[in-house]
């Protein structure tokens, strides 16, 4: 939750830092390239920022939030996305930033 935007800078000026943000840097839900980016960002162990976040999610990102991990190999970590298997670095980070004081999300999330 971050209604005057101090999380938002915070958690990019230090992701920058550790040069783990892409080129594109932040998205959003709406975003038609919302599956690419975590795709590139989950096999890659980069950071993706999710901005403007409603009491809502996208149902595309249950299996991430959910942690469905199938290990492939003793290195090779994957989780099943729309019907797609990506590819799972260790050092994946998921970022959501809302600016609603208050949000009501569901318990699963």
């Amino acid at each position: 939750m971050d209604p005057q935007g101090q999380a938002f800078s915070w958690i990019t000026q230090m992701e920058r830092r550790a040069e783990s943000l892409p080129d594109w840097e932040v998205t959003q839900l709406t975003n038609p390239k919302l599956k690419d980016q975590l795709e590139f960002c989950m096999g890659e162990g980069r950071s993706l920022v999710v901005v403007n976040v409603e009491e809502e999610l996208d149902p595309l990102l249950d299996p991430v939030l959910e942690k469905q991990i199938i290990q492939k190999t003793r290195t090779r970590k994957i989780i099943r996305v729309a019907d797609q298997e990506m590819d799972l670095h260790d050092d994946f980070k998921l970022f959501f930033i809302t600016r609603l004081p208050n949000p009501h999300f569901s318990p699963e999330l």
